[in-house]
């Protein structure tokens, strides 16, 4: 079982880290962490919320709490989760030379001391692109970060011309110049597969998309693990689907993610690669 409160305190560890430690790694933790379990542990109608997550095979998630009027010991930070949804995306340098972009959320950052506006776009991550405009000018460096799984490439345009800029999986981009009021930046961040096995029996994977976890769906529970066969050459062969939607079907079964799973669902399945 996965437990919401360790996940979130997880977070605010990375948050604090990452100020002294500008990592890539602290980002990419949260935010996996923040769409595969933050985001999927509220209900889907009302502000119910989970404590413990199961993980084992056919079950389905446990909401409580729905009037937010109850007292267990998740409750304080089930308030708080929410608002991890719009924490860590940009952090500033101390001396104002230096601005981060962590993560691709649509938003709008108000930069006082520069006197400069961010607003990003974007559908992320049901779209593999971002875009950020500018108001405001003046020279200083944006750090873009450049998710671990972006592994088939990342493609950067300013004000429309596309950049040959080495991004390395993993890291920041760092880009310095004088900006001007209305400059903007697209980025395109192609998804893949990938699975994610456990340490000690690396047949018993969960499947990603991108950072998203993604369930099967379960019509009952189920006493063993559901078997997968995929292409042990491109697993992404052998998944069809809508990367707009986020819904894929493989092997007969329904993908789709975990942060949307409201009924029967398995995150880790027995995965053979042929």
């Amino acid at each position: 079982q996965n437990e919401t409160c360790a996940t979130y305190n997880l977070l605010k560890l990375s948050r604090q880290l990452f100020m002294f430690d500008q990592d890539a790694k602290f980002m990419d933790y949260y935010e996996q962490a923040l769409y595969n379990h933050i985001l999927a542990s509220v209900a889907e109608n009302d502000a119910g919320n989970t404590y413990h997550v199961p993980l084992n095979p056919g079950v389905r998630k446990r909401f409580g709490n729905a009037r937010m009027d109850g007292f267990t010991c998740c409750n304080g930070t089930a308030l708080e989760s929410s608002t991890k949804l719009q924490d860590s995306i940009y952090f500033k340098s101390h001396d104002n030379r230096a601005l981060y972009v962590n993560l691709y959320v649509p938003s709008t950052l108000t930069w006082n001391e520069r006197a400069v506006t961010v607003t990003q776009q974007t559908s992320f991550p049901y779209a593999d692109t971002t875009r950020l405009a500018l108001t405001g000018s003046g020279r200083f460096a944006i750090h873009l970060r450049v998710p671990k799984w972006t592994t088939q490439g990342f493609g950067i345009k300013i004000n429309g011309q596309a950049q040959d800029l080495d991004a390395t999986p993993g890291t920041y981009l760092a880009i310095s110049r004088t900006w001007k009021d209305g400059d903007t930046i697209e980025l395109s961040m192609p998804m893949s597969f990938t699975l994610s096995a456990l340490m000690d029996q690396p047949n018993i994977a969960s499947i990603f998309y991108g950072p998203v976890l993604l369930a099967a769906e379960e019509a009952e529970s189920r006493s063993a693990f559901r078997t997968l066969t995929l292409d042990a050459d491109d697993i992404g062969t052998s998944i069809t689907g809508d990367p707009s939607s986020l819904r894929f079907n493989t092997n007969g079964v329904n993908l789709k993610p975990f942060f949307e799973m409201y009924s029967r669902h398995s995150v880790y399945l027995d995965v053979t690669l042929d």
